[in-house]
């Protein structure tokens, strides 16, 4: 998404749009699927520095970490990047080139950082985690707990 700088009226571009990423940008990621992202917000000018303002707003399916069950997470991003001209602390995606700035790489960074480690869906909230023989087992049970068939081997070793 390019921005042409020269666009500029009253020191402000606004912006207000739809976005639909490709599912190439997410097929590396949790991410099953993604709506249609409302963008909106501006860029400004002022002393040589770009200010960069937008809100994002959309929802991305993933999987449920109980169950693998599709699970909709909505997000509402506010995003406030600035980039000055001969800057040269910023990253590489925030450079100005031929007088127009991608912010798709600032989207989708600021996207990639909402992605939650684990989400579970409302029916797993109630999930039975035991029943005959068996029983889930969080990581701190799971390195508490020892295999009955290993500590028969300890006991060998012991001796």
């Amino acid at each position: 998404m390019k921005i042409d700088l020269s666009e500029i009226k009253n020191n402000e571009i606004v912006i207000d749009n739809v976005l639909t990423l490709d599912k190439s940008y997410y097929d590396n990621t949790e991410i099953r699927s993604l709506s249609p992202i409302k963008v909106s917000g501006s860029i400004s000018y002022n002393d040589d520095i770009y200010t960069i303002e937008l809100t994002l707003k959309g929802e991305m399916i993933l999987p449920c970490a109980v169950s693998l069950e599709d699970v909709v997470y909505p997000f509402d991003i506010e995003i406030l990047e600035t980039i000055g001209e001969g800057n040269t602390e910023n990253e590489d995606y925030l450079e100005i080139i031929d007088n127009s700035i991608d912010i798709m790489p600032i989207i989708w960074q600021n996207i990639v950082v909402e992605i939650p480690m684990r989400i579970t869906c409302p029916k797993c909230e109630n999930v039975k985690m035991e029943g005959e023989g068996w029983r889930l087992l969080s990581e701190e049970e799971k390195k508490m707990e020892s295999d009955p068939r290993l500590d028969k081997l300890r006991d060998l070793l012991d001796d």
